[in-house]
């Protein structure tokens, strides 16, 4: 790291007209540190818990639960790894139990359903392990999960409230089951009433899935970030900017559709080294462009990479985005999420480097910043293939 940021310095100093050689370096290291640290914290960090809510004779509640917050030394550590479901099916029953008696503890520490101002009582159950071996779901994203079932023992009388402890805990996103049903964030400390009558609760699986997909990219998802960070970096002209974010958005729907409807299934573990690899190819190349080469040859270098993110992208909404029939629907709003999150990106860097970008010190700034993008990307690369370690 100590060359990297020497190889900057040497850069800088070539420019006369630069003065700032040392705000920028220091602006950098604090940069990489910020995103080294962000990193290690989504190495395992449950970002919300989804579930559906229905009412028959009594209420039920059934969610996916990720079987790493099951283990309570890793729901605390939050460089610990997001185990996979081959690590979930080698376990043994005992390992198996422990960690249903601790889903079960957790919940009912985060969650209490009440009828008419009384706290009602409920049982869990797991149906996944009810068959030999075990049937646990199998997700884009090769997540370990199992499912839970909380289903209530009263009848529900009145106003029913649903309440999500506070805590250091993530939001409950809860699908409210019926023909007035919709989606609905709980906050910790927040609770949802649920009264006798017909109205609308919460919003329609489309706005969900918009919402999903803009939080994938803006605040979730660093690494697109800098990947349009670098997108941007190339050529600070309309036309670039729209046919790069054209091709990106096309190639990323195309393979987030097929992955997401089963079409092609692909592991995570060479997707996400090839999506911090996309990031240092595509900021390298911004310090190699030369005006008057082939525009074309950029445009295939964003859609190649593009579909690759499109990857990233299915497993990181492979909760939302399962085939029914809004799939489409919510597939195209999903994509529409990402689009708008990547527009306001854009738009964005354009303002804040209005007028700006036609001084000496923004093209060396510019330079240093696609070489720190590059330097996360180098890093997450080697990180994401087990080959470097934060401790």
């Amino acid at each position: 790291m100590a060359n990297f940021f020497w190889i900057i310095k040497v850069l800088c100093s070539r420019h006369k007209s630069f003065v700032h050689t040392d705000l920028v370096l220091r602006l950098l290291q604090k940069l990489l540190v910020i995103v080294c640290l962000f990193n290690s914290a989504w190495a395992h960090v449950v970002t919300q818990i989804s579930a559906e809510w229905s009412v028959t004779k009594t209420w039920e509640i059934q969610l996916l639960f990720d079987a790493g917050y099951a283990v309570p030394e890793w729901r605390d550590d939050e460089q610990a790894k997001s185990p996979s479901r081959d690590w979930l099916v080698a376990l043994s029953d005992q390992e198996w139990g422990a960690m249903r008696i601790e889903a079960e503890r957790y919940l009912r520490e985060c969650l209490e359903v009440r009828s008419s101002g009384q706290a009602t009582t409920w049982r869990v159950v797991f149906p996944d392990f009810e068959k030999i071996p075990p049937d646990f779901p199998s997700l884009l994203n090769d997540g370990a999960y199992f499912r839970v079932k909380i289903l209530g023992e009263q009848p529900l009388q009145g106003l029913t409230e649903i309440y999500w402890c506070a805590g250091v805990r993530p939001p409950l996103v809860l699908k409210v089951q019926g023909k007035h049903g919709g989606y609905v964030t709980i906050t910790p400390g927040q609770s949802l009433s649920l009264p006798d009558t017909e109205q609308k609760i919460g919003h329609a699986s489309w706005v969900e899935a918009f919402r999903q997909g803009f939080m994938h990219v803006i605040p979730l998802g660093l690494d697109h970030v800098l990947f349009v960070l670098a997108l941007f970096f190339y050529r600070r002209e309309w036309r670039p900017l729209l046919w790069q974010s054209l091709a990106f958005t096309l190639a990323h729907t195309v393979t987030l559709g097929l992955a997401a409807s089963g079409i092609i299934r692909i592991s995570l573990s060479w997707v996400e080294p090839m999506i911090a690899l996309s990031i240092v190819v595509i900021a390298l190349e911004n310090l190699l462009y030369v005006r008057g080469t082939s525009f074309r040859v950029r445009i295939a270098v964003v859609f190649s990479f593009g579909l690759v993110h499109g990857l990233g992208f299915a497993g990181a909404l492979a909760i939302w985005l399962t085939p029914n029939g809004k799939f489409l629907v919510n597939l195209f709003s999903a994509n529409l999420g990402v689009e708008v999150a990547q527009i306001a990106m854009l738009t964005s860097l354009w303002f804040v480097t209005l007028g700006w970008n036609r001084s000496v010190n923004y093209q060396v700034v510019r330079k240093v910043c696609c070489l720190g993008i590059a330097g996360i990307g180098v890093f997450w690369f080697f990180e994401r293939l087990g080959f470097v370690t934060i401790s």
